[in-house]
Formats: structure tokens, C-alpha cells, sequence
């Protein structure tokens, strides 16, 4: 079985591929290896995992150098990645006369940062909401779960993306006060 580690270093060094590519990729380097191919529902599978983790990360062909316009979504190596290039991906590259792509971070940054800032902006209507009526305390354990999940992707984002984040932090660190506002005004 192809691992997440490994999955990283085939995307890692081809820069982007579709699940399709992946597919491909790892059928080779298994019928190299003697052992019977994953099926395409199975790398699948494995590529949304992979994403829940970020380990890798969904983009489109405009944030791809030199593709043409298509409805694909193709997968880079994500904030979280470690990749394990397998042995053989050379020989695999070679047969299936593949050349790497180049992402343009800066496009991907401005479309993750925009993302993420919607997700701040969301938080702040639901805290907005909360601070206008009474709520339950599962209402304040929400609020914090969400923050906690913008909190980790903007680490991961702010260590992996070229964009000076700095701005989204200031953004971050305002929703924390509020919500210790809002739990010192319930008296927790």
C-alpha cells in the first residue's frame, strides 16, 4: 500500500496531479514492485485523507503554470506534508513521460487567505449572534472548536504560503478576546 508519506513524495515531486495521475503513478510503481494496483476508488480515498490532514491540498489550473483552462482539481503538497519520494518514481516518471508542474504559491496564497478570512468573518457573525441573546454553554464549546480549526489552519498556512499573514492574525487574536469575553461574562 502506497502511505500518505509516499503519496506526499509522488505529488511533492511532480508538483500537481489529479487523482487520475495519482492513480496512474501508483499502478506503475506497483506493477514494478511486483504487487497488485489500489484501485482508483482507493487512491481516492487515500488523497481525501490526505487532505482532511493537509497533508495535501486541492487547487485548480489557474494556480498551475502553463495549463490550459479545465475543470480539474489537482493536488499539491500541503502544509503538513513530509514526503517520502518511493524508490522507483524515477523509473515510473520516465514510462509514463511525465514532467513536474510549477504552482504559483502566490495565487494559492491569495485564494487560501481569502478562504480563511471568510471563515474569521463567519466566526464573528456567530459570536455577534451569540453576544446579542442568551446561549447555551455547548453554544461557547462551539465557538471555541471553530476557532481552534482557523487557529491551526492559519499556523499551517502562515509557515507554508509566501502571503504575509499578519493581518489574518490580528484578526484571530480579536476572536480569541471576544470569546474570553464572552466566557468571563458567563463566569467561566
Amino acid at each position: 500500500m502506497v502511505s500518505k508519506e509516499e503519496l506526499c513524495g509522488i505529488v511533492d515531486a511532480l508538483g500537481a496531479l489529479t487523482a487520475e495521475e495519482i492513480y496512474s503513478v501508483t499502478k506503475e510503481l506497483y506493477l514494478l514492485r511486483g504487487n497488485v494496483p489500489l484501485t482508483l476508488p482507493s487512491i481516492k480515498n487515500l488523497c481525501e485523507e490526505a487532505e482532511k490532514e493537509h497533508l495535501i491540498a486541492v487547487v485548480s489550473w489557474g494556480e498551475i503554470e502553463g495549463l490550459d483552462e479545465d475543470e480539474l482539481s489537482y493536488y499539491i503538497s500541503g502544509p503538513n506534508a513530509f514526503p517520502e519520494v518511493p524508490f522507483d518514481l524515477s523509473e515510473v516518471i520516465d514510462i509514463l513521460e511525465m514532467t513536474k508542474r510549477e504552482v504559483d504559491l502566490g495565487r494559492v496564497s491569495g485564494r487560501f487567505s481569502k478562504n480563511l478570512h471568510k471563515r474569521i468573518k463567519n466566526l464573528d457573525d456567530k459570536i455577534n449572534s451569540v453576544n446579542e441573546g442568551r446561549f447555551h454553554p455547548k453554544d461557547l464549546e462551539n465557538l471555541e472548536h471553530r476557532y481552534s480549526d482557523i487557529l491551526n489552519q492559519y499556523y499551517d498556512y502562515s509557515f507554508w504560503l509566501p502571503e504575509d499573514m499578519s493581518d489574518i492574525g490580528a484578526a484571530i487574536q480579536e476572536l480569541s478576546s471576544r470569546i474570553e469575553s464572552l466566557k468571563s461574562a458567563q463566569g467561566i
